[in-house]
């Protein structure tokens, strides 16, 4: 069974600070910060938003666990710059309160999310888009790149 990428995400939002607890002296600090991390978490969050948009758009599923029922290959917008822009978006939401922490947990807890999304997420939604629109995905995925 498949954790919902958003609880995920939650999941290791509460891992980065569960670890920055058991490791309080790895941070890192330096000017602006918590303004870089707002800008990142923000970014991401906007991200999110507007990929999930893009879906409504063209009335089209944008749950994951009914790929199945996809009627619309979804490539303008952020989809041009990035195959898996809500991901990318999660991915800047988790790195955003955990530079603000300046919790060093955050790079093994976001590589883990990447990995995670992408082996169980990503290679599985690639496998039943390319199986539902063929060509047109195939060369989708050769003009847009996965993450970014």
């Amino acid at each position: 069974m498949r954790i919902p990428p958003p609880a995920l995400t939650l999941l290791c939002l509460f891992a980065i600070g569960a670890l920055d607890g058991v490791f309080p002296g790895l941070t890192l600090q330096f000017p602006g910060q918590i303004v870089l991390a707002s800008g990142i978490g923000l970014a991401g969050l906007t991200l999110v938003l507007i990929a999930i948009r893009g879906f409504y758009r063209v009335k089209t599923t944008v749950l994951p666990q009914e790929m199945e029922h996809s009627s619309t290959l979804v490539t303008g917008g952020v989809y041009q710059i990035s195959r898996n822009p809500m991901y990318l978006g999660m991915a800047a939401i988790i790195a955003g309160p955990g530079l603000a922490l300046g919790a060093w947990a955050t790079l093994p807890v976001l590589a883990v999310f990447v990995w995670v999304i992408t082996t169980y997420q990503i290679i599985p939604e690639e496998q039943a888009l390319t199986k539902s629109f063929g060509d047109e995905f195939v060369n989708y995925k050769a003009q847009v790149r996965r993450w970014i």
